[in-house]
C-alpha cells in the first residue's frame, strides 16, 4: 500500500463586487474547516455548541481615501504589548456580553450567542485590502453590524491613548489600533476537509493547526528535519513555505512508494496526484526521461 501525502496550498479569492456577501474566508481556509468558517469553535473545544467567535488585534493603515488591514503577525509586535491591550479591550467586550474563554497564538476566542447572524470575513481575506468591503454585515438580525462598529470604535479610542501605543508612535512603529471579528459559529457548523478527517498525522507551521490536531485527536509534527519517505500514510500537510520542501518531496516520491496530492484553488478546487510510476518508462526504453514538475512548473 502506498503512502499518501496530501498538501494544502493557500489560495486567493477573485473579488466579485456584484455579490452581496463574499465568501467568509479564503478558499483554502474554507476547504479546511467548511464554508461557515466557524473558526472560534475550531480553536476552542465547544461541547455545548455555543456561539464562539475570534477577535484579533490588527493594524489599520490609513491611505488617502481608505483603510487597509495589516495583521500583527506581519509586524513583529511583542506579545506582552498585545496581551496588555487585549486585557483593556476585554473590559469593554465583557460589558457587551462578549465573554473571553481562551486565546490562540493570533486570536482571542469569545462566547457570544447574540452575534450568531453577524456576517464576517477572515483576517487573511481582508489583509492588504480596503476594509470597506470586508466589514461585518447584518443578515438575520438587523443592527448587529452597527453594534459591533460601536464596540470596535470604543476599543480603538481606548487604545489610541494607551501608553503602549504612544510609545510605539514615538519610536516610529505602527500602532496596534484596532480589532477584527471573524470566525463566528458553533461546533456543528464545522466541516473538516476529507483529507483532514482521514489524516493519521499533520505536518504544519500554521497557528490554527495545534487546535485542529487536538480536536481531531491526531499528532501534529514540525517540518524541521522531516523525512518525507518515512511518514505515515494519509499525512496532511499545510506549510507556509512548502516550495522549499518540494525537491525533497519529489526525491522521496521517486525513491519510495509515495503518492503526493496537491490541493489548490485556481478558481475552483483542484487536486493533482503525482506518483513515481508516472515518471518511469519501460525498462527497455532506457532513453525515456519524464521528469516530475518543478515547483515553478506547478505554479505556471
Amino acid at each position: 500500500m502506498s503512502q499518501q501525502i496530501n498538501i494544502l496550498l493557500s489560495g486567493e479569492d477573485q473579488l466579485n463586487h456584484d455579490i452581496a456577501y463574499a465568501p467568509k474566508a479564503l478558499p483554502h481556509e474554507r476547504y479546511l474547516i467548511g464554508d461557515s468558517f466557524a473558526l472560534g469553535s475550531v480553536l476552542h473545544a465547544n461541547p455545548n455548541d455555543q456561539i464562539q467567535l475570534c477577535i484579533e488585534p490588527v493594524h489599520l493603515h490609513a491611505t488617502r481615501d481608505h483603510l487597509v488591514l495589516l495583521p500583527l503577525s506581519e509586524l513583529s509586535i511583542p506579545t506582552d504589548e498585545i496581551m496588555i491591550l487585549m486585557e483593556e479591550a476585554n473590559t469593554i467586550l465583557n460589558e457587551e456580553g462578549i465573554i473571553p474563554i481562551s486565546r490562540s497564538p493570533n486570536a482571542w476566542i469569545y462566547a457570544a450567542n447574540d452575534y450568531e447572524s453577524l456576517y464576517t470575513h477572515s483576517v487573511a481575506q481582508a489583509t492588504g485590502r480596503n476594509i470597506d468591503w470586508w466589514l461585518p454585515k447584518d443578515t438575520v438580525v438587523s443592527g448587529l453590524a452597527k453594534c459591533w462598529r460601536r464596540i470596535q470604535n470604543e476599543i480603538q479610542m481606548r487604545w489610541h491613548i494607551h501608553p503602549i501605543n504612544e510609545a510605539r508612535e514615538a519610536q516610529g512603529l505602527p500602532r496596534i489600533n484596532s480589532v477584527w471579528v471573524y470566525g463566528i459559529g458553533k461546533a456543528t457548523d464545522i466541516t473538516y476537509s476529507p483529507e483532514l478527517t482521514n489524516a493519521t498525522q499533520m505536518i504544519s507551521d500554521h497557528p490554527w493547526m495545534t487546535s485542529i490536531a487536538a480536536q481531531c485527536g491526531i499528532p501534529l509534527l514540525s517540518s524541521e528535519s522531516i523525512q518525507w519517505e518515512q511518514q505515515a500514510s494519509n499525512t496532511f500537510v499545510w506549510l507556509k513555505h512548502i516550495d522549499k520542501q518540494w525537491p525533497r518531496l519529489i526525491q522521496a516520491m521517486l525513491e519510495s512508494d509515495l503518492e503526493i496530492t496537491l490541493i489548490d484553488f485556481p478558481g475552483s478546487i483542484r487536486k493533482r496526484t503525482l506518483r513515481a510510476k508516472d515518471y518511469r518508462g519501460p525498462a527497455w526504453k532506457f532513453w525515456y526521461k519524464n521528469q516530475p514538475p518543478t515547483w515553478e512548473e506547478l505554479q505556471a
